[in-house]
C-alpha cells in the first residue's frame, strides 16, 4: 500500500496480540515506576478541606512487550500512540477528595522507545483531603500531604520510585492567597493487616502560608477600630447618655463582624484566635455598657446621702489625682463649705423647720443648704468619673493582652 509506514508496521506487530490490561513482565518480575508530579498551581478550600493540584504527573516505567530492533524498522527510535493503547500503572492518590469520580489524568499521547520504556506526562488535576488547622487564621501555615501508589498491586509486582524531574518553578503560577513555601518528597513501604506483602508509595508534603495581608484592611484595621471605641466610651463624659449609645453601636458593629467571619472561615473544633480576640470585645462592651448606664445614673442622680467618707478621702487623695481627677478635686475642695457656714446652715435648718412664723416658700433655705448639695453632687461624679478611670485602665490591660494572644 502507498501509504504503509514504518510505523504502521512497528505498530501492527507490536499490538497484534498486546494485551493492555496485563501487566507487561513476568509475574515474578517487578515492574519499576519512576513517578513525580511538575507542580503547576496550588490552592487550598478551606470548608471542604481539600488542597487541589495541578501539574504534570511524569510516569516512566519499561514495557517488555514493547521492545524492537531499530534497524529492522526504518531506524525508528521512539513512536507515539494512546495512553488507552498500552498497560498503564493504576497510581492513585490514596486519600482523594473527589471519590466519586477519582479519574486524575488527562487522556494524552505516550512515548514508547525502542528499549521498551514508556514516558506518560499527562495533566493531572489531584484533589485530595488536607486535615487544616484554623488557629492562627489569617497567619496560618497549612502543611497537606499527598500520597500516590499503585491501587491493586504490591510492592513486588510495582515498585514505586521516584523521578527527579527537571526544574519546572518557571512554570508554577503562584495563587494570590496562598504562598509555596516548600515541597519535600519521599518514598515509603507500608505493610497493611489484610495482606502480607508490603505496599510502597511515594508522598508529597506541601507547606502553604496564607497571605495575610489580604485580610489587614478587612480584619485588623476594623479590630483596631473596635479597641478604639471601647476605650473611648470611658473618655465621654460621666454624665453623658452618649456613652450607651456608642457602646451599644459598638457592640452591633462586633456582632457584624463575627457574622462576617463565619462566612469566611469554617465552623470547627478549635475556631481562630482572632474569633476570640472579637468575642472578647463583644463581652467587654457588654460590660461597658452595663458600667456607663451605672456612671450615668451616678452622676445625674441627685443623692441626698453624701459618698461614703472612705472612698471620698482615697479618691480627695493622691489615688484620684493618680486617675486624672485633679480638675474635680480642685472644684469640689473650693465649693466646700467653711465652718461657720456650715453652722449658719444647721441653724437656718433648725429655725426654719421649728419655726411657725408664715414663710411663703423655702428659697433662702435651698440657698444656704445648696452648696452642701452641689458638693455631693460633685462627689459622686467624682465616684463615678473614677470608676471610667478604672476600668479604663483594666481594659487597657485585658485588651493587650487579647491583641498578643490572639493577634501578634
Amino acid at each position: 500500500m502507498w501509504n504503509y509506514t514504518w510505523t504502521d508496521r512497528l505498530k501492527q506487530d507490536l499490538f497484534v496480540k498486546y494485551d493492555k490490561f496485563a501487566r507487561p513482565t513476568q509475574h515474578f518480575n517487578t515492574t519499576v515506576v519512576n513517578f513525580d508530579i511538575a507542580l503547576l498551581y496550588i490552592n487550598i478550600n478551606d470548608f471542604k478541606s481539600t488542597i487541589t493540584v495541578n501539574g504534570w504527573a511524569s510516569h516512566v516505567w519499561t514495557d517488555e512487550k514493547l521492545k524492537w530492533d531499530p534497524t529492522k524498522y526504518g531506524n525508528i527510535q521512539n513512536i507515539h500512540v494512546g495512553s488507552h493503547e498500552v498497560w498503564q500503572p493504576d497510581i492513585l492518590l490514596y486519600h482523594s477528595g473527589t471519590a466519586g469520580t477519582v479519574e486524575h489524568y488527562g487522556d494524552t499521547h505516550c512515548i514508547i522507545y525502542h528499549d521498551g520504556q514508556v514516558l506518560w506526562v499527562p495533566p493531572a488535576q489531584f484533589i485530595g483531603l488536607c486535615e487544616l488547622d484554623f488557629r492562627l487564621w489569617p497567619f496560618d501555615t497549612q502543611v497537606c500531604n499527598m500520597t500516590f501508589g499503585s491501587w491493586t498491586f504490591h510492592g513486588e509486582q510495582i515498585d514505586m520510585r521516584l523521578r527527579e524531574n527537571e526544574d519546572m518553578e518557571p512554570l508554577y503560577v503562584k495563587n494570590a492567597k496562598w504562598k509555596l513555601l516548600d515541597v519535600s518528597k519521599s518514598r515509603a513501604s507500608v505493610m497493611y493487616s489484610c495482606c502480607p506483602e508490603p505496599y510502597t508509595n511515594l508522598n508529597f508534603k506541601m507547606t502553604l502560608k496564607r497571605n495575610s495581608a489580604l485580610y489587614c484592611s478587612t480584619l485588623l484595621m476594623p479590630a483596631a477600630a473596635i479597641v478604639f471605641l471601647v476605650l473611648a466610651t470611658f473618655w465621654l463624659p460621666p454624665q453623658s447618655e452618649i456613652k450607651v449609645s456608642v457602646a451599644a453601636c459598638t457592640i452591633l458593629i462586633i456582632a457584624v463582624f463575627l457574622v462576617f467571619m463565619s462566612l469566611i472561615v469554617p465552623l470547627t473544633a478549635n475556631p481562630p484566635l482572632i474569633a476570640y480576640f472579637f468575642s472578647g470585645c463583644l463581652c467587654l462592651e457588654t460590660i461597658t455598657l452595663i458600667l456607663s448606664v451605672l456612671v450615668i445614673n451616678m452622676s445625674k442622680r441627685i443623692y441626698c446621702k453624701p459618698l461614703p467618707r472612705n472612698i471620698k478621702l482615697c479618691l480627695l487623695g493622691w489615688p484620684g489625682k493618680l486617675l486624672g481627677l485633679s480638675d474635680l478635686i480642685n472644684m469640689i475642695e473650693s465649693r466646700r463649705p467653711t465652718p461657720n457656714q456650715e453652722m449658719r446652715g444647721k441653724l437656718t435648718e433648725e429655725s426654719t423647720t421649728n419655726s411657725t412664723s408664715n414663710i411663703s416658700d423655702d428659697g433662702d433655705r435651698q440657698n444656704i443648704i445648696s452648696p452642701t448639695k452641689s458638693i455631693t453632687q460633685l462627689e459622686w461624679i467624682l465616684a463615678g468619673t473614677a470608676v471610667d478611670r478604672i476600668a479604663f485602665v483594666l481594659f487597657c490591660l485585658i485588651l493587650t493582652t487579647m491583641a498578643i494572644v490572639c493577634i501578634g
